[in-house]
């Protein structure tokens, strides 16, 4: 597969683990979700690297005939001129082009099958844009730059494009709308953190009742968010503390910012909640100008949503696979 045009786009897998007491951040899809979901279209594991799209028309072409899935939202695509629909295993002709048109804020995810397969970096393939290594030199894709793909394509894989080349069989391999993500949700849900106390209550009473705005000091690292000021209680300076993706800060001006996936290993700032593991997904979706809520669950409430989003996927991922048993 060539890169045609680029816009803003990275090669990403579910992360890389295991290494955060180094500082080397886990990395990976800015929303899981899709990439699983966009993955098990074409019959790849669901942690095989993908095409992550983050703004900007991006295409790219290959001179075999591809099986590809699109997912995420914010793009309309075109095989040539002719739209392609999201959430669904398709054929890319050979010598045609893929291409990602902007529509809206958010981010698209390219799957194909038997994923792109670049050199592993510490046990992953994704970019690591602020140490400069995994998928391609460690920078963003450029146009021109080659992504290696499998060759052989595997057993359910073949017959997935056996069923495509069935033009009455297209509609019945497309994801049901219950288990496609609702990107209109706007309330985040998340658990108290360890310096939750520390704020005021009228703090803490806003950060559930205020919306606040998405700006566009957004990034991979974090999302900067603009609302009323969340007043600390304490001034004193806070000693460096691990922190994750999810982790809600509150920066020296009282506003809102959450670590995504690209997040530091360690930050400075008061850590107020921790945004709920299934709903980071649905926020990295959101661009900027976005108005969120945010909820507070309990932690046991949030372990059980992450539990049976685990469980409901398994049990799609299965029911996938025996559709062409």
């Amino acid at each position: 597969m060539r890169i045609v045009k680029s816009g803003i786009a990275t090669l990403q897998d579910l992360g890389r683990f295991g290494y955060r007491n180094f500082g080397v951040s886990h990395g990976g899809v800015m929303d899981s979700s899709a990439a699983r979901l966009t993955n098990m279209l074409v019959a790849n594991p669901v942690d095989a690297t993908l095409v992550e799209v983050l703004a900007g028309a991006f295409s790219m072409s290959s001179t075999k005939s591809q099986l590809i899935a699109l997912g995420g939202r914010g793009f309309n695509a075109f095989a040539g001129e002719q739209p392609l629909p999201f959430w669904q295993p398709l054929m890319l002709p050979a010598g045609e082009t893929l291409r990602l048109i902007p529509a809206g804020g958010g981010i698209a995810y390219i799957a194909i099958h038997g994923g792109i397969r670049t050199i592993p970096v510490l046990g992953s393939r994704n970019t690591n844009l602020v140490a400069g290594f995994g998928g391609i030199e460690g920078r963003p894709l450029r146009p021109g730059d080659m992504l290696p793909v499998a060759v052989m394509k595997t057993e359910v894989g073949e017959k997935i494009i056996r069923q495509l080349s069935e033009p009455a069989q297209h509609s019945h391999l497309r994801l049901s709308g219950n288990v496609i993500p609702d990107y209109s949700i706007n309330t985040i849900r998340f658990f108290t953190g360890h310096h939750y106390s520390s704020f005021t209550p009228a703090a803490r009473i806003l950060l559930e009742s205020d919306s606040f705005e998405l700006t566009g000091m957004s990034n991979r690292m974090g999302y900067r968010f603009n609302g009323a000021a969340l007043q600390n209680m304490f001034h004193t300076e806070l000693i460096s503390a691990a922190v994750v993706p999810g982790t809600m800060q509150v920066s020296p001006d009282g506003q809102l910012l959450i670590l995504m996936a690209d997040a530091q290993t360690t930050g400075g700032y008061p850590c107020i909640v921790q945004v709920i593991g299934a709903d980071i997904p649905l926020l990295a979706q959101h661009g900027a100008g976005s108005r969120l809520q945010f909820k507070c669950i309990s932690l046991n409430e949030a372990e059980r949503i992450l539990l049976e989003r685990e469980a409901n996927f398994r049990t799609l991922q299965k029911d996938y696979e025996m559709h062409f048993a």
